[in-house]
């Protein structure tokens, strides 16, 4: 009980970061597109871009804390575990230095090499500018994944929470106080402000729950760190195929639609993915969970996977057709006009978000299990089919053309992992065959086909924008709540938030 309960926490934890974060950077964005414009806002979203080759770097070793301490703690060696944790931090510190030290001169390099940048030397300077302080920022950041992990690993998500939702309000109290005088300049010190602040806070969280763990982490192991790599690797290969997803698709849109379309791009893609993450918080904080259970209850992992992607579909057919009903409306809210571009992204994006949602099950169950091949092949195929798509597309389509690629390669590379699953586990997909999804999602498709034609023939309108997610969240009302999903959810909800 006393587990369920600290679950039932942990989801209601991530959902509020998630909620927090969401509505912060809501605030950030639409302030420093005022103070700086689209244009020096899509010249950010190109640095981090080149600050991400830091990722090479990493060794995955902050994901893999969260599988090792769950484990230890479950078979009773604290100490083993605080072992893992200062040996994974010291590691990836020192790691990060040196190379972000030989990648500088690569990411000068590319940026100078930017056909937006190239063409703007004043745009190139800042780039080159605020380039460091990105720099250090992703270094922070890496580090303290690892004392975030063991976090995850000890079943405490809500200290994590608690955690990021801090730094994420000093970035924007920073950036709300620095960006009018510094610009893009003060962004980037906001940023490593943030960075540096997780890391520093997250250690002596670390300890409270890990209390073998020393005031200054010193303690190094190699057996401990050979344990590690075995299953890092995977996280590794992960991270260098994800350089040729999301970086590689910011740089095609920027090099194909320009700065501007840079910046619509990041906006669309931070509101369908803090959307998104909703559901995919709730669902993470089950990794160290199926940890745990593997080790103590493994006949009850299918059960759990079932559930998991049945509750997941329909919160995909209710909520898919509401969001995108609704982008127009945030649209004229958020950036204060009808942009076609930044609409036209959030659409795109939406589905393809939405619908890599249905490969989580199979995504987090591999993770807490501790095996990652399908994981590794399924963003490989992602990688690989993005950067053909997106650059075929973009030559001929611009920054939308991208777009549709990213899209196609998302949805394409999570089904590899959730067919793996199902097959390897010998699941039948009869369970997501049923009369009330179906219904479900007719009643979304129409709706949104009325909309559209709506939309066509009249053009732009404010009264439009509010009226189609309302009307379509209506519509949707009767065959959501006839939905066997939702009153699994109900139950559920009630259930554990009566042992709370």
């Amino acid at each position: 009980m006393i587990r369920e309960r600290q679950l039932t926490i942990n989801t209601l934890a991530a959902s509020a970061q998630v909620v927090t974060t969401g509505l912060a950077f809501l605030v950030l964005y639409r302030y420093v597109l005022d103070h700086i414009g689209a244009e020096a806002f899509g010249v950010w979203s190109i640095v981090l871009i080149t600050a991400s080759i830091s990722n090479l770097a990493n060794l995955g070793l902050g994901s893999s804390v969260v599988k090792f301490v769950s484990q230890y703690l479950a078979r009773g060696d604290a100490v083993r575990a605080a072992h893992v944790v200062q040996t994974a931090l010291l590691t990836l510190a020192a790691f990060l230095l040196i190379v972000l030290g030989s990648l500088y001169p690569v990411a000068t390099w590319a940026l100078s090499i930017h056909p937006q940048l190239k063409a703007a030397p004043a745009m190139l300077a800042t780039a080159l500018g605020v380039l460091p302080y990105a720099f250090g920022s992703f270094w922070a950041l890496s580090v303290a994944s690892v004392s975030l992990g063991a976090l995850d690993g000890a079943q405490r998500i809500d200290l994590r929470s608690a955690l990021q939702v801090g730094g994420t309000l000093a970035y924007l109290a920073t950036a709300l106080v620095l960006v009018p005088r510094h610009g893009l300049l003060g962004l980037a010190w906001a940023h490593l402000a943030q960075s540096l602040l997780l890391l520093l806070a997250s250690w002596p969280a670390a300890r409270r729950l890990l209390h073998a763990l020393p005031r200054v982490p010193h303690r190094w192991q190699w057996p401990v760190l050979r344990e590690i790599l075995g299953y890092s690797v995977n996280f590794q290969v992960m991270a260098i195929f994800w350089l040729l997803f999301e970086p590689l698709t910011r740089w095609f849109v920027s090099s194909f639609g320009g700065l501007s379309a840079a910046a619509w791009f990041e906006f669309a893609n931070r509101m369908v993915f803090q959307l998104r993450a909703l559901i995919t918080a709730a669902h993470q904080s089950i990794v160290p969970r199926i940890a745990e259970l593997k080790e103590l209850q493994p006949a009850v992992l299918d059960q759990v996977y079932v559930r998991s992607f049945r509750v997941i579909l329909f919160l995909v057919l209710l909520l898919l057709p509401v969001l995108i009903a609704a982008v127009p409306l945030v649209s004229w809210l958020w950036i204060d006009a009808f942009e076609p571009v930044f609409v036209t992204f959030a659409v795109i994006l939406g589905i393809g978000w939405f619908l890599n949602l249905l490969s989580n099950p199979a995504y987090f169950a591999y993770m807490g299990i501790g095996t990652l091949r399908w994981n590794v092949v399924g963003r490989i195929t992602i990688g690989v089919l993005n950067g053909a798509f997106g650059w075929a597309l973009g030559m001929f389509f611009g920054g939308t053309g991208v777009i549709v690629g990213f899209t196609l390669a998302l949805v394409l590379g999570s089904f590899v992992t959730t067919a793996a699953y199902q097959r390897e586990y010998n699941i039948s997909v009869d369970f997501v065959r049923n009369p009330h999804s179906k219904r479900l999602c007719a009643v979304g498709l129409v709706g949104l086909a009325a909309f559209w034609v709506v939309s066509t023939l009249v053009g732009p309108s404010f009264w439009i924008a509010i009226a189609a997610p309302l009307v379509l969240g209506l519509a949707l009302t009767v065959p959501a709540w006839q939905h066997p999903a939702r009153r699994e959810i109900t139950a559920r909800l009630a259930a554990l938030l009566g042992r709370s």
